[in-house]
């Protein structure tokens, strides 16, 4: 029996343990107390200072700025995210309330000391950052507000222990993409180029009217929005020739926001560092911008002229108003022609057919919509070399009062690429390798396109279903019956 009532005892004790430590685990966790009892709204200045910097920035009607040691814009993400974590700085311990030797926790001389100002004047205590613990994810840091070392997120010091290229924004440009209305690549030959936006069409205004490639100022316009600056190389340049910036080599003029305003860049020498692969480049609004350096692809995604950005429709057929098409490649001859409301007929050596209409449709559509990837030479030199002269395709588009509405060559080829560097120990790799690329040109046009391979191919395949139609054996009338 005592056995039993101990047993007993021992259960009901568990329970309620059990109970309470459920109970406990349930309720809210106090959490640790902020240093300072402000919002990161309030905050208006602060200051980092230690034994070899002193940076300070401010809040002012765009954003923050910097007062010392320069003065321009600053990052507005990193300063945000700055004032969050000092403002919303926890203190998850103390240890050592009467320390006697500040160094052992690296605040003899602090990494960094934090000096905050309110928006209503007031000037915070300093906080003092230190070391990380040798053990879990903590940072010492001291402040007169509160006695002794105290243990923070190990987070905070990264936050905080910013230089001055830490704080600079990195964009080249701030509009964002769709903000930009006029585009302006000026490479100081005397002839800018010059683009303009109506709706969502991009045109090419200077050197001559011209329907512009949209897909390629848009690639042209999101490059320069993302792209980044490597380095600040000097803030009070006393000589820009010395970078290339006197006399810049190429220019971008952007125009945009509600108050079309204007931002430009300008680029200079590449660095003398080949493994850079740099060069130096400037914001053009105002005399005290720094010399900063950028990638080179940037550059060469910038430095684009008319044949880039020109629209690369090679024909552009009106398919409503074509009567009919004269097809010739090597092997045959043939013409497609409307023989009523949606219906086609193809002849070929005096044979005549009902085309498809799903295929006559779609050799249309391809015809309308004809694209190609760049423009090769402008004006054409060689035509046999993109093989111009027998061409594996000529399309002619005619109205039905026999006028001229389009006419396409296209060719397909296969072309051997020679290694860059012929030498005699030529690796495998290096071999001579063989390429099948597609060529188009269009009417009076001067222009030969390249164009994807598989569009010719397309193009190819519709053509010969046509001609299939006037090699396949064609039903018999059936007889009429006999009274």
């Amino acid at each position: 029996m005592l056995q039993a009532w101990k047993t007993i005892v021992t259960v009901a004790l568990l329970v309620i343990i059990g109970g309470y430590a459920y109970y406990l685990s349930r309720q809210p966790s106090e959490p640790n107390p902020k240093l300072n009892q402000i919002a990161a709204s309030d905050i208006q200045r602060i200051e980092l200072r230690s034994t070899n910097r002193d940076i300070i920035i401010e809040r002012s009607g765009t954003g923050w700025r910097f007062v010392q040691p320069i003065r321009g814009e600053v990052d507005q993400t990193t300063a945000d995210n700055m004032a969050d974590a000092i403002a919303n700085l926890q203190i998850a311990g103390t240890i050592n309330e009467t320390p006697g030797d500040l160094a052992p926790f690296g605040l003899k001389n602090p990494a960094v000391n934090v000096i905050v100002t309110t928006k209503d004047h007031h000037v915070l205590p300093t906080i003092m950052v230190g070391k990380d613990t040798p053990v879990g994810n903590s940072s010492y840091i001291k402040s007169p507000q509160r006695p002794g070392i105290l243990l923070v997120a190990n987070t905070f010091p990264s936050e905080v222990e910013k230089s001055v290229d830490d704080l600079r924004p990195r964009t080249l440009i701030s509009f964002k993409p769709d903000e930009v209305q006029e585009v302006v690549l000026d490479s100081g030959n005397g002839n800018p180029l010059q683009l303009k936006k109506k709706g969502d069409q991009w045109t090419i205004t200077k050197p001559k009217p011209y329907a512009a490639d949209n897909n390629a100022v848009q690639q042209l316009l999101d490059t320069v929005s993302n792209a980044r600056i490597a380095e600040f190389i000097d803030d009070n340049p006393s000589d820009l020739s010395k970078y290339g910036l006197s006399n810049p080599s190429f220019k971008l003029v952007l125009y945009g926001g509600k108050s079309r305003s204007q931002e430009s860049l300008l680029f200079g020498f590449k660095l003398p560092q080949p493994e850079k692969g740099t060069l130096y480049a400037r914001r053009g609004e105002g005399s005290d911008q720094p010399v900063i350096t950028v990638d080179n692809y940037v550059f060469n995604a910038l430095n684009k002229n008319f044949d880039d950005l020109r629209d690369k429709t090679v024909l552009g057929l009106d398919r409503s108003k074509v009567d009919h098409i004269v097809i010739n490649s090597p092997k045959f001859s043939e013409t497609l022609a409307r023989s009523g409301s949606n219906k086609w007929s193809i002849t070929s050596n005096d044979k005549s057919a009902p085309a498809e209409t799903l295929v006559a449709e779609s050799l249309l559509d391809q015809l309308h919509s004809f694209k190609a990837d760049r423009i090769v030479e402008n004006p054409m030199t060689h035509p046999d070399r993109y093989g111009m002269v027998k061409p594996t395709l000529t399309l002619t588009a005619y109205s039905k009062d026999g006028k001229e509405l389009g006419l396409l060559r296209v060719s397909k080829m296969e072309i051997t690429i020679k290694p860059k560097n012929l030498n005699s120990d030529l690796e495998e790799t290096e071999k001579p390798e063989k390429q099948n690329f597609a060529y188009a040109t269009a009417g009076a046009d001067p222009a030969v396109y390249q164009i994807p391979l598989q569009t010719a191919t397309d193009l190819e395949n519709t053509v010969n279903r046509l001609y299939s139609d006037t090699t396949r054996p064609q039903p018999t009338p059936a007889a009429s019956p006999r009274k």
